[in-house]
């Protein structure tokens, strides 16, 4: 061992190579390369142009998603007991017929009893005319329709459906 290489063990190790004066000697499409540019705003954030796109297409695609199952549920139509219902009200001849089919949807619980249904003409006021009242019995089955006559001459009704559990009132116009 040489003494005098271990007199002083907590002096700072010399380097012989400067990254600041490598790039002084370079050309300038090198210094350009090294320089660290200034990232500002949400793109700077982001980490760039690209990952901005990136995340950009995420949001779209998700509110798209959102917008579309938004439409599907809302054009599904009323639902009593689980069961999609499709009304309608058709004018035939001198009568109404209220339309009433049911679906009952590929998986889940499905309300299978008795309904009450109320047709009372919607410009009535208490005291002008009787609603029109008809029970009906949902089946397990996938499909039914029902077809009900009706002794109304009006063109705007309410429908009142209902089960044990719950209650639905549907706004009608032949």
């Amino acid at each position: 061992m040489v003494e005098g290489n271990m007199s002083d063990d907590n002096r700072d190790p010399v380097f012989y190579y400067s990254r600041e004066r490598r790039l002084q000697r370079a050309s300038q499409t090198v210094r350009d390369a090294h320089q660290q540019p200034k990232r500002r705003g949400l793109i700077g954030l982001l980490g760039g142009r690209g990952n901005f796109m990136i995340l950009l297409c995420i949001i779209l695609i998700i509110a798209m998603l959102s917008l579309g199952n938004y439409i599907i549920k809302r054009n599904d139509g009323p639902r009593l007991g689980g069961n999609m219902l499709d009304l309608s009200m058709i004018r035939e001849e001198e009568g109404l017929i209220l339309t009433l089919i049911k679906r009952a949807p590929a998986r889940g619980e499905i309300f299978i009893g008795e309904v009450d249904i109320m047709v009372s003409p919607a410009g009535s006021t208490q005291g002008q005319g009787e609603p029109f009242v008809h029970k009906i019995y949902f089946n397990p089955v996938q499909t039914e329709t029902y077809n009900i006559a009706l002794p109304f001459t009006d063109d705007d009704f309410f429908v009142i459906l209902r089960t044990i559990d719950e209650q639905r009132a549907i706004r009608l116009q032949p």
